[in-house]
Parts: C-alpha cells; structure tokens; sequence
C-alpha cells in the first residue's frame, strides 16, 4: 500500500486534511470575480489550498492561471508567462491565436509561437525599454482582463508569494498592480502570500494600496479535531496499529504545521509498517520521537549550516525563543541569561524573522515567535549547548 502522508508537493483536493472552508472561500471567489488575498505562513499548505480550489473551479467551468511569483526573476517574465497562457487558454483555435492577442496585448508588441509538439504557447514581449517591469506586468494583466471579457464564462487570476511582486517592484508596483486590478470587470484575483507581517501591513494599513482591495483569508494550523482522525485513517487503512498518545506526540513535535505533521506522520506510517512484519505493540509516542530523532540527524547537514550561518547573536536569540516557547524574550530574565541587551535581543529576533528561521505569530492580543521549521528544535536541544 502506498504510504498516505504526502508531504513536499501539492496536495489535491482528496489528499487535503480538512481546509474544506478554505477551500471553498478561494473556489467561491475565482467563480463569482471576487478579490482575496489568502495569508498564511510557509509550510501550512497555502498552495495545496490553492490547488484543491482551482481543481473545483475548473471543474464549474473557470478558467484558472496560476502562478508563484518567486518562480519568476522578472516582472517582465511574469508578464510574458501571462501572455503565452492567455493564447492557450483564452483565444480558441490556434490560427486566431496570434491575432486576438495582438488585439488584447499590442501594448506590449507580444510576439507568439506555437509548439505543436506539447501543444503549448511562448510568449516574448517588445514593449519600449521605458517601460517599467511593473507597468509591463500591469499592461499584461490588462490585456488580460480585455480577452476574458469574450471568454464566455469566469477567469481567475491566482499569485501565490505574491510579497515576491511588491519586493521586485516596490511600493510603485503596489500603487500600480491595485489601480489595475479595481478597474478589471472580467477578472477574479487572488493572491496569497507566506510573509504574513508584511501581507496583513500591506492589507490592514489605510495608508497602503491594497488596503481593503478584497477579502483577506488567514490560514492556520489544521485543528485537532480534524487531523487527529485524519492521521489515525491513515494507519488503519493499511492495518497499522498506533496509540492515541502516539497521534498527539506527532501533532505536539510538529507544533501542528501541516507539512511538519504529514512529514512525520510518513516516517511513522513506514515504521509502523516495518514493526508489522514482526508482530508487537501498536506504535506509541515513544516511538514517534525515535523517528523524529531519526529525521532530525538525517537533515543534520542542512540544521547544522543554518546555524552556522547566524551570528553569535542570533543564535542566543534563537536558544532563547526555543527554551521559552517563543514567549517572554524581551523579559528581564530572560535577557539576564542570555546576556543581551533588550535592543541586541529585539534586532537579533528581527533578523531571524527576516531570514526566515522563525516568523511572527499574532493571535488573541498577543505576540509568540515560532520556527518556520519546528524540528529545527528537536536539533537545536540535541546539538546546540544551551547558556
């Protein structure tokens, strides 16, 4: 049997551990033109959302483009990406092709070929060298909206790390992108991204462009709830024993990230599976974090050059954030153990958010800092020396 836990890709539709909400609110925006930006950290299954959502418009007749704006150097590569995908999915038979996007994108002096081998469209653009990278992604997203409004039936636009768009262009491609998009009539747009801090500012602050474009959609960890059937299902299915204490060992080592609990999870369906062949006890918490172990000294390497690559600082801070739960750093205490002042701790704190080892969390009037990776923990109280 096929071990169930998938984790390192997409996940679609039936692979999902509930999000069913979530999944529906993006389904229901890409079918009715709506605007959404779907926010939530790295490794909490944002794309996998996106996938399951887009496979179900599809289904009810949108045409959905997506794309991950880190996947692309430019804006301008963005744009022709944009272009080529409107030729495959939006003009009809081929020998139109050319001619309704000379009409939707002259703009950009798109130039088109066609691959008959795969089917598929490129794209190269000859706009004039003035032209901004953001106002080149701003006349493609035009031309865009232009063709969709004869398609016939719903477009969906969808950015995933979208942050990557507004970094490359700056707060004038954010002014652009939204004077854009509000005038667009035959387009639904979301846009999610994983730098939560700089997304929520970016939505919530009156003074930014995107302040109140569209629905704002936070995604979190899976509830209990939901993933603790999820994972006994998938044990049992193969006829694998597993504890209940087991079930939460694998949600409490994996602080609930998805992709921290599917990874685990699949280590533990495969010991289990081993232990079968040998009859014994159902697999238990013990067990859970013998694998986890396993894992974490597997990836040694990858920890171990993270580490390395803070500065002494950052790695008191971060020894800090893992003893205290991500709570009470700025304490007298806590600075008193560490030997920090409060300015080196909140700067060192800061650049461990920016490199993306740990991130921000706000929820119930209060702030904690986790790790972007929760086993990076499990590393750091096994190979670091706590002060």
């Amino acid at each position: 049997m096929r071990n169930p836990f998938e984790f390192g890709r997409e996940l679609s539709a039936t692979e999902l551990a509930d999000r069913v909400d979530e999944v529906a609110t993006v389904r229901q925006t890409m079918g009715e033109g709506g605007r959404l930006f779907l926010i939530g950290p790295r490794r909490f299954g944002k794309t996998s959302i996106l996938r399951a959502a887009a496979e179900r418009a599809t289904a009810d007749g949108v045409v959905v483009l997506r794309y991950n704006a880190e996947a692309f150097p430019t804006l301008t590569l963005l744009a022709q990406r944009i272009v080529a995908d409107a030729a495959q999915s939006l003009t009809g038979p081929v020998k139109k092709a050319g001619h309704k996007i000379q009409q939707a994108f002259g703009g950009l002096r798109p130039q088109l070929s066609y691959n008959p081998l795969d089917d598929s469209f490129s794209a190269s653009l000859g706009a004039a060298p003035a032209r901004s990278e953001e106002a080149t992604l701003v006349e493609a997203l035009g031309g865009l909206d232009r063709l969709a409004a004869g398609a016939g039936r719903p477009v969906a636009v969808v950015v995933d790390e979208f942050q990557a768009v507004v970094e490359a262009g700056g707060v004038e491609a954010e002014g652009q992108v939204r004077a854009a998009v509000q005038t667009h009539d035959h387009l639904a747009y979301v846009f999610a991204g994983s730098k939560t801090r700089m997304l929520t500012q970016m939505t919530g602050d009156e003074g930014r462009p995107f302040y109140r474009l569209g629905a704002r959609l936070f995604v979190g960890p899976v509830p209990r709830e939901d993933f603790r059937p999820f994972l006994r299902a998938g044990f049992e299915a193969a006829g694998l024993a597993i504890e209940d204490g087991a079930v939460e060992a694998a949600l409490d080592l994996s602080e609930d990230v998805p992709y921290n609990v599917q990874r685990l999870a699949h280590e533990c369906w495969a010991e289990a599976r081993a232990q079968a062949e040998a009859p014994g006890p159902p697999l238990s918490a013990g067990d859970v974090g013998v694998v986890l172990d396993r894992l974490v000294r597997r990836d040694d390497p990858f920890y171990t050059q993270t580490w390395n690559g803070l500065t002494g600082t950052q790695q008191k801070a971060l020894l800090a954030l893992v003893a205290g739960g991500g709570t009470g750093l700025y304490s007298r205490a806590v600075l008193s153990t560490y030997k920090l002042p409060l300015s080196t701790m909140r700067t060192a704190v800061r650049a461990l958010v920016n490199v993306g080892v740990a991130r921000e969390e706000q929820e119930g009037g209060s702030v904690r800092y986790a790790l972007e990776d929760p086993f990076f923990a499990a590393w750091l109280r096994a190979f670091a020396a706590a002060p």
